[in-house]
């Protein structure tokens, strides 16, 4: 069988002008991730990310330790199948109507974004909203075509690679989720529930063959709590 790592990127800069950076923080986990790589012996036979810059950066600090230590690893190919979803998009589509439906969400969206608990249970409620297409705007991504997309990703994936290869994918929370909701036949609440307990620089790994995936392990971080410091697990 084939197995494909997930990699989580690391930290992004939750509440600066340009999220999509990683934070200092976000660096330091994506070189725990790096070392605990090439002390476990980690080589792929192929590396891949999506198109935002987190994801990228995440790779680049393997990739540049592999290099310093003279280990192999393939150069990184972009595939926008793993690109996140576009989260802000929905959130400004969506957060109009339900407010004319619940007028007290205003008072949570007064607490963003200093108040993180806050935004993640208002983030949660457009995000099941959206994936139920419960919503009248339009022009913005459906959840469908990204379960779609990712699905078709891997599905590529497996075609160009083949039997007996261990892929690396370095990308986000949703595209993570899909791929276990596929691999497990999860709901898209549940699918959606999920993601938001991955970690930052976490690890999912899938094994796949001509009769489809399995989950072979979700959400590791073991990498990061043997560094004994807790500044390194964070979910945003």
């Amino acid at each position: 069988m084939s197995e494909i790592y997930f990699f989580r990127h690391g930290q992004a800069s939750f509440g600066e002008e340009n999220y999509d950076r990683l934070s200092p923080l976000g660096v330091r986990q994506a070189q725990v991730l790096a070392r605990y790589l090439a002390k476990a012996g980690k080589v792929f036979d192929a590396v891949y990310y999506g198109e935002m810059e987190r994801q990228q950066k995440t790779a680049q600090e393997i990739v540049n330790h592999y290099h310093q230590n003279k280990l192999p690893v393939p150069r990184p190919e972009i595939s926008d199948a793993f690109n996140e979803y576009d989260s802000f998009a929905v959130w400004q589509a969506l957060i109009p109507e339900m407010i004319e439906e619940q007028p007290s969400l205003s008072k949570e969206l007064d607490k963003l974004p200093g108040d993180q608990k806050a935004f993640q249970r208002v983030f949660s409620q457009v995000m099941v909203r959206w994936a139920k297409g419960e919503y009248s705007a339009s022009g913005i991504p459906r959840w469908d075509d990204f379960v779609r997309r990712v699905n078709l990703g891997i599905e590529k994936l497996a075609t160009r690679h083949g039997a007996q290869q261990r892929l690396a994918v370095f990308t986000s929370g949703g595209p993570i989720s899909v791929t276990v909701k596929t691999a497990l036949g999860l709901s898209d609440k549940m699918t959606l529930e999920i993601s938001w307990q991955l970690m930052n620089a976490s690890i999912t790994r899938i094994k796949y063959n001509s009769k489809g995936i399995m989950l072979a392990g979700f959400n590791e971080v073991s990498h990061l709590e043997l560094e004994g410091d807790a500044r390194l697990l964070t979910y945003r």
